[in-house]
C-alpha cells in the first residue's frame, strides 16, 4: 500500500542518495506531450535544502520540456526508483521553478545545494537550476520494478562507470565539453532549447538569443493554449450568456427610476432626521 507524507524524513533521505539516477515527470496544461526525463549524477547535481524543498541541476539537452512545463504552470512529479535487491519506489509532487544559470540567484543557489551535499555541486553545460517545493512524499513497494545490483546502488553504479570509461559509451558531460570547447552551446542552446516540443516559451537566454519579443511570445503561446482549451471556453461564454437571460426574466438587472426615486429620498429623509411616510 502507498505512504503519503508531507515532508522528507531521514529513511526517504538515505533511499534518494542511494540512487543512481532519478525521473522529472511534467506536462503543459494543453497539448499532446507529456514529458518524462531521466537524470544521471544525483551526487552532482540533486540537492535537498530540506524536508519540503529539493533542487537539481539541469544541463543543456536536445529540448526543454520540463523548463517550459515549469515556466507554465510550475508542476513536476519526481520519482527515484530502487534499483536494488529491496524494491521500493519514492514519488515527490512538487510545485517548481527554473533559476536560469544568468539568473543573479543561480551561483548562491549552486553553493547553498553544495553545502548540504557535502560535495561539490556542479555539471558540464548546466543551464539552469529547478528548485521544486514538495507538496506530498508519495512511497510504494515499487515490486513491479527490476533488481539491480545487491547493496550501494549509487557507489555500485558509479564503479562500474568508471571501470568501463571510454568504452564506447559517450556521456552528457563528455558531449557538453565538446560543444562548450568548440564555442557551440550556445548555438545548440538557440536552436533546440527556445521552445517546446508543443511551442511554449522555453529556455529564456535561448529565446533572448533570437532576440525575441517576451511578451508577444508569452501571448502567442497562452492564446495557443485557450484555443486547445475551445470546450472549456465555449462552456464559459453559454454559461454566461444563460445566467445573463436568467437574471433578466427575474427582473434583477432591470431596476425601476421609480423604485431608485424612493430609496433616494428615504435617505435624504434619514439624514435631515425627518420621519419617513409613504405619500403614495
Amino acid at each position: 500500500m502507498p505512504k503519503f507524507h508531507t515532508a522528507l524524513t531521514e529513511e526517504h533521505r538515505d533511499f534518494i542518495n542511494a540512487q543512481p539516477l532519478f525521473y522529472v515527470a511534467s506536462a503543459p496544461y494543453a497539448g499532446d506531450h507529456i514529458n518524462i526525463s531521466p537524470k544521471g549524477q544525483p551526487s552532482q547535481t540533486f540537492s535537498i535544502l530540506n524536508p519540503t524543498t529539493v533542487a537539481y541541476l539541469d544541463a543543456t539537452g536536445h529540448g526543454c520540456e520540463t523548463i517550459a512545463h515549469v515556466y507554465e504552470n510550475g508542476r513536476a512529479t519526481l520519482l527515484f526508483s530502487s534499483s536494488g535487491i529491496k524494491a521500493q519506489t519514492l514519488r515527490l509532487f512538487c510545485s517548481a521553478k527554473v533559476v536560469e544559470k544568468w539568473d543573479h540567484h543561480f551561483n548562491a543557489l549552486r553553493a547553498k545545494m553544495a553545502s548540504e551535499n557535502g560535495d561539490t555541486v556542479d555539471i558540464t553545460g548546466a543551464r539552469a537550476i529547478i528548485v521544486l517545493k514538495i507538496k506530498k512524499v508519495m512511497t510504494s513497494c515499487g515490486f513491479s520494478t527490476l533488481p539491480g545490483v545487491e547493496e550501494g546502488d549509487a557507489t555500485a553504479f558509479a564503479n562500474h562507470d568508471e571501470e568501463h570509461k571510454g568504452e564506447g559509451r559517450e556521456t552528457l558531460e563528455a558531449w557538453a565539453a565538446k560543444k562548450i570547447e568548440r564555442r557551440e552551446m550556445m548555438d545548440f542552446q538557440k536552436l533546440n532549447n527556445a521552445y517546446s516540443m508543443d511551442g511554449l516559451p522555453g529556455l529564456k537566454s535561448a529565446r533572448q538569443s533570437q532576440d525575441q519579443n517576451f511578451a508577444a511570445e508569452d501571448t502567442k503561446a497562452w492564446l495557443r493554449r485557450v484555443r486547445r482549451q475551445w470546450d472549456a471556453v465555449a462552456m464559459g461564454f453559454g454559461l454566461g450568456i444563460f445566467f445573463m437571460i436568467l437574471l433578466g426574466l427575474i427582473d434583477v438587472l432591470h431596476i425601476e427610476p421609480r423604485f431608485l426615486y424612493h430609496l433616494l429620498d428615504f435617505q435624504r429623509r434619514q439624514m435631515n432626521g425627518v420621519e419617513f411616510h409613504d405619500e403614495l
